[in-house]
């Protein structure tokens, strides 16, 4: 089984609450009514401005296992405001391998772009250099099946964490496709020294 990404887990949701417990500690001591409205008001704002538009980003799984794909359904905002508040009920979307008609690799895979910082600064550092290299190195595959829908699904977590690792996995990928009928564009084996 090949498994790209990683899922929505319950991080989202717990650092809303953690978020929106400032302010409900904070003002709601003196005014209970107001500090649990001011809450709710930054946890709506943490899940709807911050998680609900960068959840593609932050969390795109797939696996490829007996001839089927399975993926994180995140095409519409309804999917990806369901996996921030109930992730236990993820239900992964699934697509056969036969009703692929071609795959093309988007992204570059060759030299993917360091990052550069004047300064490293620890923690900050380690929790942001993975993220930003994501958005700096967008890698996805685009399935296009047979009735002419497209699918994207994305490897730019992994790349970001290790390319060559994910370049290896790719491979394994690519060459575990029992349909011939599918046509791999935009990919050549990569070789590092």
């Amino acid at each position: 089984m090949f498994k790209f990404g990683k899922k929505v887990n319950y991080r989202p949701i717990l650092v809303s609450l953690a978020f929106a417990l400032i302010p409900i500690i904070g003002i709601g001591h003196f005014y209970p009514l107001r500090g649990i409205l001011a809450g709710l008001l930054v946890f709506l704002l943490v899940v709807l401005i911050y998680y609900l538009p960068n959840l593609s980003i932050l969390f795109s799984y797939w696996q490829a296992d007996n001839n089927e794909i399975k993926f994180n359904d995140m095409s519409n905002l309804s999917h990806r405001l369901t996996m921030i508040l109930l992730p236990f009920k993820n239900q992964l979307s699934t697509i056969k391998e036969k009703d692929i008609h071609s795959i093309t690799v988007l992204g570059k895979l060759e030299d993917p772009k360091e990052m550069t910082y004047a300064m490293q600064v620890g923690a900050y550092y380690a929790i942001l250099t993975p993220i930003i290299s994501m958005i700096k190195n967008p890698v996805s595959l685009e399935l296009t099946m047979n009735n002419g829908q497209k699918v994207q699904l994305s490897i730019s977590r992994d790349y970001a964490y290790d390319h060559k690792k994910t370049i290896a996995k790719l491979d394994q990928f690519f060459g575990s496709l029992d349909n011939t009928q599918i046509k791999v564009n935009n990919y050549h084996k990569i070789s590092f020294s």
